[in-house]
């Protein structure tokens, strides 16, 4: 091992300790009894941090048409008078590939929502869902949401040339497909300064049933693959993962970062969130619970 390979992997102990414990301790509570299921009945424990005041002075401008098909649609945050030249947080909802939307109750809604809060520009986004729409077309329509935000981002004060990405679960997956195969990206691409990866997965092995998005390729669908293209790719990352993630999403996490690391250039920013699971993790983002947040904005204002 070279010293810079064992210099990197040093960075990554650090950077994958646990987050120092800031979950609501009834939220940490039901969290732990719960246990690794992701289940949409933890929505509600969040949900009452986000009252009416928290969306004060924040302009919302909804169901914004990237492309043709009715899913081609995105909403835009920004604070009121913060002026121009800000950086933009482009996030990508997850929901197993097949569902999901831009715009909840609160969630994923507070993710704009805190990226408009701290200094940015927030877009939220849709796009096409499989089974009807098979690989590549999400990775092609988080191309084409880029080139409408390059082209008018500008007018809610936003910097066309510094966009971040943010994916949660599958869509951790769509953003590591984008930023992964070239022949998906165009001229928009040169806008990417970051991309963030929350709890995505691609498993160990392939085969077995065909992948409602993937099929059977597992090229496309298969850790050692994806790995692959990440190293390959230019932009700097930021992965993230819960302590009560499902086995397999952990275990992809564990393998995935210090894998990266073999290339020391590659080595992600990351942080392992405690008394968090898959859905809690991102829906504390604009709470007094920084586990996520405090790392991640560090991370983006130190993006180059």
């Amino acid at each position: 091992m070279t010293i810079r390979i064992a210099a990197a992997l040093a960075a990554l102990v650090a950077f994958t300790a646990p987050a120092a414990a800031q979950v609501p301790p009834q939220i940490a509570e039901r969290v732990r009894a719960q246990g690794k299921v992701i289940d949409r009945a933890l929505d509600p424990y969040y949900a009452p941090l986000f009252g009416p005041e928290a969306w004060a002075g924040v302009a919302i401008e909804r169901d914004l048409a990237y492309g043709e098909d009715p899913r081609h649609r995105l909403d835009v945050y920004v604070e009121k008078g913060r002026g121009q030249g800000l950086p933009v947080l482009l996030f990508v909802h997850g929901g197993g590939f097949v569902g999901g939307d831009k715009h909840g109750a609160f969630y994923p809604d507070n993710i704009a929502l805190w990226a408009a809060r701290s200094g940015m520009v927030g877009i939220n986004l849709n796009y096409r869902l499989a089974p009807d729409n098979p690989f590549p077309a999400a990775a092609e329509d988080l191309a084409a949401a880029l080139a409408w935000t390059r082209a008018n981002v500008a007018r809610f004060g936003g910097d066309p040339d510094r966009i971040v990405l943010f994916g949660h679960s599958a869509g951790g997956n769509h953003v590591a497909d984008y930023i992964g195969h070239p022949q998906v990206q165009g001229p928009e691409f040169a806008a990417v300064k970051g991309a963030v990866l929350l709890s995505p997965f691609y498993p160990q092995e392939g085969g077995g049933e065909p992948h409602a998005y993937y099929g059977a390729d597992a090229r496309l669908n298969s850790a050692a693959a994806a790995a692959e293209r990440l190293r390959a790719s230019p932009v700097p990352l930021f992965y993230g993962y819960a302590e009560y993630d499902p086995d397999p999403m952990q275990d992809f996490a564990r393998w995935l970062l210090p894998e990266l690391c073999r290339t020391p250039a590659r080595c992600p920013a990351s942080v392992y969130l405690v008394d968090h699971n898959h859905l809690t993790e991102g829906m504390a983002v604009g709470t007094e619970d920084r586990s996520l947040a405090g790392p991640l904005l560090e991370w983006i204002e130190g993006l180059p």
